[in-house]
């Protein structure tokens, strides 16, 4: 028939085709949200069971904790009813963000059969993190099998429950006395540090007490632009001194190797050669008491000065 619209293989397979790919579209949907679905779900259910933990353990298991480790990574919390932000979640489950967090890296650091096996062990939140800590630097060596500790390798398994939990209170208190030691090392050494500087303070004062006598004598121009070119060189080497001090120096150093034993003392000898060449040369040069007396009287001074300072160093030392 005339007018008539005809309709052809083409086009029917190609309504076809575009059928399917909308039907693929909504059944990827349609699962997507189901999937979406579960994980609310599943995400209500870690709420009820982490409530009931905390108010009659106020804790949690290993297992809620493994859940909401995967709420955090799919984000789910974003989509339950009142929450929508991860630290009103933690909140709502009647725990910190912080704590939650703590929580996690724990997890991550010693994983679900670490955790479960010290989970009766009754170690604290502080004790966990300083385990935690421990790992970063090699000290627990965590596998599928075993934590080895120190050197010391304990299956993770229920009958070593008792040795393995020995081990972690004596790793835990090793920690903290060397933390104690080095703690109270640094203590010292501020405070000898302290004294030298006091010490140093006194010495700028004596000098300034020589050069004001010295500019009561009637100084020349010259002689007094000296003095102050001496003042600024020695408060400049005191300053110097105090970084090339060995407790300084050795602050802040995990280990002290032979290696830096020895550039500290081969550095140190250096100083005292350099010194050492200058002072003769400016004793044969310039020096002779019986020209300079005045030279004579501020060298003994300053003798008496340092044997005195010398003395109050190996007292407070012993």
């Amino acid at each position: 028939m005339a007018g008539k619209l005809r309709v052809t293989d083409a086009q029917v397979e190609g309504v076809n085709e575009i059928y399917k790919t909308a039907r693929a579209q909504a059944d990827i949907e349609i699962a997507e949200l189901k999937e979406k679905q579960n994980r609310i779900a599943a995400a209500h259910e870690v709420i009820g069971r982490v409530q009931a933990f905390r108010f009659v353990e106020k804790t949690m298991t290993v297992c809620v904790l493994v859940q909401i480790a995967q709420i955090k990574e799919m984000k789910t919390y974003r989509d339950l009813p009142k929450i929508g932000t991860w630290e009103d979640f933690c909140n709502y489950i009647g725990f910190s963000r912080q704590h939650i967090e703590d929580q996690l890296k724990n997890l991550a650091a010693f994983g679900e059969d670490f955790l479960q096996t010290v989970s009766g062990f009754g170690v604290g939140y502080r004790e966990m993190r300083k385990l935690r800590q421990l790992t970063h630097d090699g000290t627990i060596v965590i596998d599928a099998e075993a934590v080895e500790i120190g050197g010391e390798r304990v299956p993770l398994a229920p009958e070593h429950k008792e040795d393995l939990q020995a081990l972690i209170e004596r790793v835990i208190d090793e920690k903290d006395k060397a933390l104690n030691e080095a703690q109270a090392t640094l203590k010292a050494k501020d405070r000898r540090l302290e004294d030298k500087e006091k010490e140093i303070q006194k010495l700028h004062k004596e000098l300034t007490k020589l050069e004001d006598k010295a500019a009561a004598g009637k100084m020349t121009a010259e002689e007094d632009s000296f003095l102050q070119k001496m003042k600024n060189l020695r408060m400049g080497f005191d300053g110097y001194m105090l970084k090339a001090d060995p407790d300084a120096a050795m602050s802040g150093l995990t280990e002290i190797t032979p290696r830096i034993r020895a550039a500290l003392i081969s550095n140190l000898q250096y100083m005292r050669m350099q010194a050492l060449a200058a002072y003769d040369t400016a004793v044969m040069t310039y020096g002779n008491p019986t020209i300079n007396p005045e030279v004579a009287t501020e060298c003994e001074a300053f003798e008496q000065e340092y044997e005195a300072w010398t003395k109050q160093q190996q007292t407070s030392e012993a």
